[in-house]
């Protein structure tokens, strides 16, 4: 009996571990971010998503001066397309946040406090929100709105780079 505890607990240490790891500010990332879209992150240049996605087959926009906007359309079971935006005046292009839209019938409320928890905080914008630090140098945001769930990197020089919502910035 007291092998099977000790299998039991050695087993929770080895998956809290690696549910926690934070060996690259990309790997925490990934943990906040739908599986969907798990080798994308915050702060990644365009440059790298155009090589990591098909970016031959998103819509491109860049009506707006200050950002580029791809839109991937995804048509799985939960989302119907993501959003990405990139800054067009910082050099490298950083993608500073992404707007998942999904499918109708789906609770993007319910979908999102199983994800994350209960928000960090309530009715900020005016709807609750989730934040975090993001361990580079800004902060990591997120709320839902219609059938979207937006994620925002509050990185510096950017649309949402004076947010301090999370406060400790």
């Amino acid at each position: 009996m007291k092998k099977v505890y000790i299998l039991n607990l050695l087993m929770i240490v080895l998956v809290s571990c690696s549910m926690f790891k934070t060996s690259s500010p990309e790997r925490f990332q990934t943990n906040l971010l739908p599986e969907y879209v798990q080798n994308v992150y915050l702060g990644m240049p365009l440059e790298d998503f155009e090589e990591e996605r098909d970016i031959d087959k998103m819509i491109v926009e860049q009506g707006i001066s200050f950002r580029i906007q791809y839109e991937e359309i995804v048509d799985n079971e939960l989302f119907h397309s993501i959003i990405y935006y990139f800054d067009a005046n910082i050099s490298s292009q950083p993608l500073y946040e992404m707007i998942f839209i999904f499918q109708d019938g789906v609770d993007v409320e319910s979908y999102t406090e199983s994800f994350y928890g209960e928000p960090s905080i309530t009715y900020h914008l005016p709807f609750d929100e989730w934040c975090w630090q993001s361990g580079e140098g800004f902060q990591i945001l997120a709320w839902t709105f219609e059938n979207k769930l937006v994620i925002v990197g509050a990185i510096k020089n950017t649309e949402w780079g004076d947010l301090d919502i999370c406060g400790k910035k």
